[in-house]
C-alpha cells in the first residue's frame, strides 16, 4: 500500500508515533468492512484466571481447508511489552479481527490470545501465558471445534493439523523466547511435537543499553535489570541452547520490512544468520520492500507457507 510505504522512517524508540500514523491509514479501509469482519465466525474462550487470559478463535472456511487437515495459527501481537490487546476499544477494534478473518478465510484456524503486560508482570510470565494458551487449545480442541458457529459446522469432517506460532514485534520476542527456553517448554513436550513452524516478524531479539532500543526503563521492568535483559534475550538463549533443544526447534520463517528501524533490521538479519549457524539449517526469510514495521503484505506469504506444510 503506497500510503504505508510513504510513512516516515522511525527510530525504534519512536515506534509509538508510527503506530498512530499506520492505524490512521488502515482505519478507514477496515471501517468499510466492519460488518463483514464483525460477523465472521469466531468464539472467545478463557484459558486462565484473569481477564488477560482470554483468546479468540477464528474458524476456517471449510472449503479452503487443505487436505482435510486444519492448520492452526497462533498469532501473538506486539506492543513493546507494555501494550496490546486482541480487541482494542472501538473504533480501533477491527485490526486483529481482520487478521483472524484473513487467515481463517484461507482455511487456517486462527487463535489470538491476550497475555499479561508490564508493569503487572515480568519475564517469563508473558511467555508462559502464550505457552498456557497453546496448552489449553491442545487440551480443549474438541471443545473449540464443537463450539463452531453454524457457518463452520463442516469442521467436524476435518481433523486438526500442525500448530504454527507467529509473533509480531514483541510477540516475535515472546515466541522465540518460548521455543528457546528449555524450562518453559522442555524438549519432548506436546507443544513442540505439535508445532509445525515459527513465524517471527520484525522482532527485537537482541538489546543494547548503549544505543537504547526501547524507551528508558521498559526492558528493566520486563526482564528485571540490564544484566537480566542481556542474559535472557532471545539472542542469548539461542547462544546457550544445547543440541537437544536445537534439534527440537520447528522450521522457522522470518519476516521483516525494508523500513524497519535500522537497529531492528540488523538484529533480524543477525538472528537469521545465528539460527542458521546454530541449527545447521536454512532459515527462510522474506524482506518486504517499501514497508515499515507495521505492514499488510505479509499475510499471503504466511498463508502460503503454512498451508504448504499441512
Amino acid at each position: 500500500m503506497e500510503a504505508v510505504a510513504n510513512l516516515p522512517d522511525t527510530a525504534i524508540t519512536e515506534l509509538h508515533v508510527l503506530v498512530g500514523l499506520t492505524r490512521d491509514v488502515f482505519m478507514p479501509l477496515l471501517e468499510k468492512r466492519r460488518e463483514e469482519i464483525e460477523s465472521y465466525p469466531q468464539r472467545t474462550f478463557k484459558y486462565g484466571s484473569t481477564d488477560r487470559h482470554q483468546l479468540d478463535v477464528y474458524y476456517p472456511d471449510p472449503k479452503a481447508i487443505p487436505n482435510g487437515k486444519i492448520p492452526v495459527l497462533f498469532f501473538v501481537y506486539g506492543g513493546g511489552f507494555i501494550g496490546g490487546d486482541r480487541k482494542f476499544a472501538a473504533p480501533y477494534n477491527l485490526g486483529y479481527s481482520n487478521v483472524g478473518m484473513f487467515f481463517a478465510q484461507r482455511g487456517i484456524m486462527t487463535v489470538i490470545a491476550d497475555y499479561r503486560l508490564v508493569p503487572h508482570v515480568k519475564f517469563p510470565q508473558p511467555v508462559e501465558d502464550i505457552r498456557d494458551a497453546i496448552t489449553w487449545f491442545i487440551a480443549n480442541s474438541d471443545t473449540v471445534i464443537a463450539a463452531s458457529p453454524a457457518g463452520a459446522s463442516d469442521l467436524n469432517k476435518a481433523s486438526l493439523g500442525k500448530i504454527f506460532a507467529m509473533g509480531h514485534s514483541a510477540g516475535a520476542n515472546h515466541i522465540t523466547s518460548l521455543f528457546l527456553s528449555p524450562t518453559i517448554i522442555p524438549p519432548g513436550s506436546p507443544i513442540r511435537a505439535m508445532t509445525g513452524g515459527l513465524i517471527p516478524q520484525g522482532g527485537p531479539y537482541r538489546f543494547s543499553f548503549v544505543t537504547l532500543d526501547l524507551p528508558p526503563g521498559i526492558l528493566e521492568a520486563y526482564y528485571g535489570s540490564q544484566e537480566a535483559t542481556l542474559a535472557k534475550m532471545p539472542f542469548t538463549l539461542l547462544e546457550k541452547a544445547d543440541q537437544e533443544l536445537l534439534d527440537s526447534l520447528p522450521e522457522v520463517f522470518m519476516l521483516w520490512s525494508e523500513h524497519e528501524p535500522a537497529g531492528l533490521l540488523q538484529t533480524n538479519k543477525d538472528f537469521q544468520k545465528a539460527l542458521e549457524e546454530r541449527t545447521g539449517k536454512r532459515v527462510k526469510s522474506e524482506a518486504m520492500e517499501g514497508h515499515n514495521h507495521f505492514r499488510e503484505k505479509w499475510g499471503e506469504f504466511v498463508a502460503e507457507w503454512v498451508k504448504a506444510r499441512v
